[in-house]
């Protein structure tokens, strides 16, 4: 009888030009052929007012609080975080804050906390600037490599 795979509990910061891309990576934790195995624990849809239009504020704004309220929900859930590194997305404020919020969080865990995060640039973007949460953690980025990020997700993020 084989070993059960635990599927590891991801956030996925992105931006949001990258929408595309995210959704093809979602797909990829549920297509039976392809051995990327992941909880997906990021945001799915904008968070709104009352009016239903999403909350435009950048994370420093004030009225931006139930936007970081739900992300921070989902980073509490999340054991790893994924960040896609497109050809904006070193210009994103909240990718930036979701890197720096998540890394504080989930310090208490263990002194490996940059072992938890991990920078897949996309396809097409091999060139692209990494935002200044990555640089200074000194979190690990590779190019576009399915195998190398499942192994990630296999391994052990205390070890």
């Amino acid at each position: 009888m084989g070993a059960v795979v635990v599927p590891a509990n991801v956030f996925v910061s992105f931006v949001h030009e990258d929408q595309q891309q995210m959704d093809s990576f979602r797909a990829l934790s549920k297509n039976p052929n392809h051995k990327l195995v992941f909880q997906d624990r990021s945001l799915k849809e904008p968070v709104v007012d009352r009016a239903g239009t999403p909350l435009p504020y950048p994370p420093h704004d004030r009225r931006s609080r139930p936007v970081r309220k739900e992300i921070e929900r989902l980073l509490d859930k999340a054991t790893r975080m994924v960040v896609l590194v497109g050809n904006s997305t070193h210009k994103s404020y909240w990718v930036n804050w979701e890197i720096r919020r998540f890394y504080e969080m989930k310090k208490l865990l263990s002194g490996k906390t940059r072992k938890r995060i991990r920078a897949m640039k996309l396809k097409g973007c091999e060139n692209s600037n990494l935002p200044k949460a990555l640089k200074d953690l000194s979190v690990q980025i590779m190019n576009w490599n399915l195998t190398a990020l499942n192994r990630w997700l296999d391994e052990n993020p205390n070890a």
